[in-house]
């Protein structure tokens, strides 16, 4: 753990802090929104799964651009979009202008993510990865903290237009600070730019002796093979098709439920349980700290005891929780209940967001990564949407066990589909889907020699 590689951790890891700010901000801005345009539950909920749509558009493109053409380049532009249509949803003049700029906010910051756990992984050597990937979800919770913190203050002052506007300054800081992370060596490698590579380990603080040392380590083995320009096929070769159903599942169905109760929580306090938006705030804020301890679980004791476990009991106890929701009565009942499901949906997550850029080959990482992250935004829209629906119509119990069942879904399905990563080598653990892609390349445009790494 190096200071420069601290100080890339730091930097990715505040992607993420914007990512979930900003879902949660929405979430705060939405009785706002609803007041001064007048508008009914489903009308909201579209607004709020427009981002949602736009994060996984974003997933998607930017996933295709950061295997194709290098980490570096998403890595730094992401984040500017971000920046300039977050201000633009500040000074939306219609619902229409508002939806776009929610949109286009979201292709940035849903392309970000899988970025940047995809450099992390990259970078960090196997011991540490855990520790590393887990700074990206564990900035879930101090966002949830600071814009809680935030709601709080400028609500009464500047209203929602002012939460949006809160973000543009900072994501501008962190653009400018990105331009100097360097491209991944295990990208450049695998593109024969190995004096990039080599460059790119220099900024890390990684001698040329350690270099040599570690090329003496592994002389008498085969070099890695060549891998083709990822296409969206691998992710469904005999190797590889079981782990990404699995993470399809992991993002999709839990997603559902996490942003669709990221965004409606406040809301459900003033209309399930008829409290002021003040307190509905507050209350938020409080149940943030139990976001914290779910997350800080899995971060301490993810290198320990696995990710696997956390996503198991992460998942399934956040479905059965949000059951127990169809039989709280008052604000207090809905509160307690809501707080301890944050607990373990949290620990589900920050579990599978480490697990994913793992089991993916170095081709297809980004790809495999984004691919999942994009599916989960339709999921966390669908569930944005379907709750407004459900509460508009009067279902109150159908949507709590709609929300449940995709949760215990995916816990229970990943005691048989999921693998351990803890502790193993990124290109070991991926060997088959390597060797895989490997093949299909050189069926394609006949044999040819591995590049030396």
């Amino acid at each position: 753990m190096t200071k420069p590689m601290l100080g890339v951790i730091v930097i990715a890891a505040l992607a993420s802090l914007f990512d979930a700010a900003d879902a949660y901000l929405l979430g705060f801005a939405m009785p706002g929104i609803a007041k001064e345009f007048d508008l009914k539950p489903e009308t909201l909920g579209l607004i709020a799964s427009s981002t949602l749509l736009g994060m996984c558009v974003g997933s998607f493109f930017w996933g295709w651009v950061a295997d194709k053409w290098g980490r570096k380049i998403a890595f730094t532009v992401t984040i500017l979009m971000f920046s300039i249509f977050s201000g633009a949803s500040g000074l939306a003049f219609s619902v229409g202008t508002l939806l776009g700029a929610r949109f286009l906010c979201g292709v940035g910051i849903g392309g970000s993510i899988p970025v940047d756990a995809s450099i992390l992984a990259e970078f960090a050597p196997a011991r540490i990865r855990g520790y590393s990937n887990g700074a990206l979800p564990i900035t879930w919770p101090l966002a949830t903290f600071i814009s809680s913190s935030l709601a709080l203050i400028v609500l009464p002052i500047w209203g929602w237009r002012g939460l949006f506007l809160c973000g543009v300054v900072p994501a501008l800081l962190v653009f400018w600070v990105r331009r100097n992370v360097p491209e991944s060596p295990r990208w450049l490698v695998n593109r024969g730019r190995h004096q990039e590579a080599r460059d790119a380990l220099h900024y890390l603080n990684i001698s040329d002796a350690a270099i040599e040392r570690s090329r003496a380590a592994v002389v008498n083995e085969m070099p890695p093979p060549v891998l083709p320009p990822a296409v969206f096929g691998d992710l469904f070769t005999r190797e590889m098709r079981v782990r990404t159903i699995h993470t399809w599942m992991l993002w999709i169905l839990p997603l559902m439920a996490s942003w669709g109760m990221n965004l409606w929580i406040p809301q459900l306090f003033v209309k399930l349980h008829g409290l002021p938006v003040q307190q509905a705030v507050a209350n938020m804020l409080y149940i943030s700290f139990f976001s914290v301890a779910g997350r800080l679980t899995v971060y301490l004791l993810s290198e320990k005891v696995g990710r696997k476990p956390f996503i198991v009991m992460g998942f399934t106890g956040a479905g059965v929780l949000l059951l127990g929701q169809i039989w709280t009565t008052s604000a207090s009942e809905f509160f307690w209940v809501a707080a301890i499901y944050v607990f373990f949906m949290e620990m589900g997550l920050c579990g599978s967001t480490i697990y994913l850029p793992e089991v993916y080959p170095l081709h297809v990482r980004v790809l495999g990564a984004s691919t999942a992250m994009g599916l989960g935004r339709i999921g966390g829209a669908i569930g944005g949407y379907a709750i407004g629906a459900f509460m508009g119509a009067g279902l109150v119990t159908g949507m709590w066990i709609f929300l449940a069942t995709g949760c215990l879904i995916a816990g229970i399905a990943t005691i048989w589909l999921g693998i351990e990563p803890k502790g193993q080598n990124l290109e070991e653990l991926n060997k088959a889907g390597a060797e895989g892609a490997a093949k299909r390349l050189r069926r394609g445009e006949g044999a040819q020699e591995p590049l030396a790494a």
